[in-house]
């Protein structure tokens, strides 16, 4: 009887010890403490899982031109952020559970992780993906229209098509002329890829090969482009004028000073485009031919000096002497105005006699 006491006693004793080292266990670990393979799961990289019992929100980081664009969150298992392009405070949505819809803009050329994406502030930040399947990212996309085209509103890179991106937006309502890559002024297209204007006229004076007459001691080349001067002048024409005339070594393409690839536009004094563009105005094929006066007057068919390929370069020796002879011996090579093919400047020889018109170019300032 004694024993048994003893050994219940024992029994006792051990059970409570395993009692306590349990206790001891959970107080150490908690009753969250992570198994190893929850612990792995929770390292192992792929979508991070915020909270742990009422809502799970996955997020994704996004970058723009190397910029840090903040979190996707618009995955809420709550439904907060319902990702349609309107921030509904009323239902909960804010910059920290729905950057899809509550984004903001401050255009100062830096992307602000904290509040802008690309397609709510393309000013700051550049698309950094592109997936074209019609449906807006607005994380990393600006535009997406589902097509590879960029001569619409939305470039192949998922990219707001802007001026000065080198992508002419020909889009109906588009307000570009032009677009040659940059926003510089005095290359033909502006700052708002608008085409600068240069007018171009058929003069209402008619000359003989030497020029005359005569312009204080002026001659040949300088005084051909006096006389355009003066015409435009006399109606009021801004800018300065050079006449589309070569001799010897100066031509339109070396003395008119249009940078490489010039993209202004050529019209006359009505407003009709010749070209757009030098490439255009010494292609063979201008959009309208040169017929009008300084003054607007129409000019019907007539030969006009020029001695100059259709490419804007000299001909030839037929320049009635550097343009300085009226002799009947002397020959000069003219073109025919309102012509629309290389006939406007290449059309045959006349004797510096003769007398005939000049076409007159606005250049660059």
């Amino acid at each position: 009887m004694q024993a048994t006491t003893i050994l219940s006693k024992a029994l006792a004793a051990a059970l409570s010890l395993i009692v306590v080292a349990a206790l001891g266990c959970q107080a150490r670990g908690g009753p969250e403490a992570l198994s190893d393979s929850d612990s792995e799961a929770s390292t192992s990289g792929g979508p991070t899982t915020l909270g742990t019992t009422t809502s799970t929100v996955t997020t994704a980081a996004s970058m723009t031109g190397g910029v840090s664009m903040g979190t996707d969150t618009s995955a809420t298992s709550d439904g907060l952020c319902d990702n349609d392009g309107v921030c509904d405070e009323d239902a909960g949505e804010n910059l920290a559970n729905c950057l899809h819809d509550c984004a903001t803009c401050d255009v100062d050329g830096v992307c602000d992780e904290t509040h802008e994406t690309p397609a709510v502030c393309p000013a700051d930040c550049s698309a950094t993906a592109c997936e074209l399947d019609g449906v807006l990212d607005r994380l990393h996309e600006q535009c997406d229209d589902n097509n590879r085209a960029n001569n619409d509103a939305c470039t192949a890179t998922c990219s707001l098509n802007v001026c000065g991106d080198g992508f002419l937006n020909e889009d109906e309502g588009s307000a570009e002329e032009c677009d040659d890559g940059d926003l510089d002024d005095g290359d033909g297209c502006d700052h708002l890829c608008v085409r600068e204007r240069h007018t171009v006229f058929v003069t209402s004076e008619s000359y003989r090969g030497s020029m005359a007459p005569a312009i204080g001691d002026l001659v040949g080349l300088e005084l051909a482009d006096a006389h355009c001067d003066e015409l435009a002048a006399s109606a009021d024409l801004p800018g300065s004028y050079r006449a589309w005339l070569s001799a010897g070594a100066g031509s339109p393409g070396d003395r008119f000073g249009f940078p490489e690839g010039f993209a202004g536009r050529f019209e006359t004094t009505t407003g009709e485009v010749v070209a757009d563009g030098w490439e255009q105005l010494t292609s063979g094929a201008l959009a309208h031919g040169i017929d009008r006066d300084e003054s607007g007057a129409l000019v019907d068919a007539t030969p006009v000096w020029t001695n100059t390929t259709i490419g804007g370069a000299a001909t030839g020796a037929d320049d009635c002497d550097g343009w300085t002879s009226g002799d009947v011996q002397a020959a000069g090579a003219h073109g025919t105005s309102g012509e629309v093919d290389g006939g406007w400047t290449a059309g045959g020889v006349l004797p510096c006699s003769l007398l005939s018109r000049l076409y007159c170019v606005q250049v660059a300032e």
